[in-house]
């Protein structure tokens, strides 16, 4: 069975990353397109060797290709992959418009439906909106987006996810069922250390999208002098971040694996502000043994069980996250029950469940999207 694994956008090695560097385990002779990626982060995903990227690794476009919003689904949409049997894109924003010559059976592990265009559209427009002209332009371009969205995801055969939360999303936006499968946590790479833990907290995340939040435990940890927080991440707003930050708030930039864990391993606990569609993060957090305080929206939700792997703030303001760093308190978590319940996402039980999924798609040879269609889809 041929298969082509097509990705989104690859300029930086983060949880997507981390996903389809798990798809491409699975499918070990399956080439890997990205719509745009570096050949630096193809290597740290292993994948060096069969990568390519349909439009030109240029710094300038790594940096700013989000402002090519408006073009990238003509672009998906005309470009075409090499044959193959079964075409499984890793996508949240584009990469399940892709496909090949010919015909083939198209498998979607959706991340996330295209946030700009439905979850996360007011927020997207704060940031970019401007005036009024602009923020008319913006919502043309966003009501624009989900008409052709809902189009491309009917050719789609099956529909795979990490999550509930997502799971209703593809069936209240594009009216189709998918399966869930979990997201995939190397958990022999995240594993704990059994020793004490330092004194700070962590916050780990692309500083890049407005749906990171991570200025938000800037003002939380101004509320908090006497307590530490470190955060571990690059993206285009880490200059704006560190200028902001208080002297108790300390930056990383981006790590590497082995300086990732060990910064995992050693925090008190590790916050996590933003709405995520899974998070990755928090379950990596608990595979190495420490708790997680996570606002209470998205995947945390079905990963963060109180009192067992952390807390969930029920409000993503910063005072919310001020007072729940004041109640931490370091006894009363369990190392080894925290890692117990992070092997529930165990990369090796998410590649076999994927295996499976994608060769029960391909045996069943649907045409192209006559998957389960659920009724009354978002119009």
């Amino acid at each position: 069975m041929r298969v082509v694994i097509a990705h989104d956008f690859m300029e930086t090695y983060g949880g997507a990353e981390r996903v389809t560097e798990q798809i491409a385990l699975a499918f070990p002779d399956a080439p890997v397109v990205a719509i745009l990626g570096s050949e630096e982060v193809a290597q740290r995903m292993g994948v060096a060797d069969r990568f390519r990227s349909l439009l030109p690794e240029r710094p300038t476009l790594l940096r700013h290709y989000r402002l090519l919003t408006p073009a990238f689904p003509a672009l998906a949409d005309r470009r075409r992959l090499p044959e193959a049997d079964v075409v499984l894109s890793s996508s949240y924003a584009f990469a399940h418009r892709l496909r090949p010559r010919g015909g083939a059976t198209r498998v979607c592990y959706c991340h996330s439906p295209l946030r700009f265009a439905w979850t996360m559209t007011d927020r997207y427009q704060e940031e970019w909106g401007g005036g009024p002209a602009s923020k008319r332009a913006f919502e043309l371009l966003a009501r624009a987006l989900r008409t052709s969205d809902r189009a491309a995801a009917a050719d789609i055969d099956a529909w795979l996810t990490h999550s509930p939360n997502v799971a209703e999303q593809i069936e209240h936006f594009y009216g189709r069922q998918a399966e869930v499968i979990g997201a995939p946590v190397d958990c022999d790479r995240f594993r704990p250390s059994w020793s004490a833990p330092a004194d700070y907290f962590l916050f780990v995340g692309r500083l890049v999208e407005p749906h990171k939040r991570a200025r938000l435990l800037l003002d939380a940890f101004r509320m908090l002098p006497e307590e530490r927080l470190l955060i571990a991440g690059g993206g285009p707003a880490l200059d704006e971040l560190r200028a902001a930050a208080p002297p108790n708030v300390t930056f990383a930039g981006h790590l590497d694996d082995a300086a990732l864990v060990e910064a995992m391993q050693a925090c008190r606990a590790t916050l996590f502000p933003s709405r995520d569609d899974f998070g990755l993060v928090p379950v990596e957090v608990m595979a190495c043994g420490r708790p997680v305080m996570a606002f209470a929206g998205g995947g945390a939700r079905y990963t963060v069980v109180p009192g067992l792997s952390g807390t969930l703030v029920r409000a993503q303001t910063a005072d919310a996250f001020a007072r729940a760093v004041r109640r931490f308190r370091d006894d009363g978590w369990d190392p080894v029950r925290i890692r117990e319940h992070a092997l529930r996402w165990d990369a090796r039980v998410f590649r076999r469940k994927l295996l499976a999924a994608v060769h029960r798609a391909a045996e069943d040879g649907l045409p192209h999207g006559t998957g389960t269609v659920a009724e009354n889809p978002m119009p």
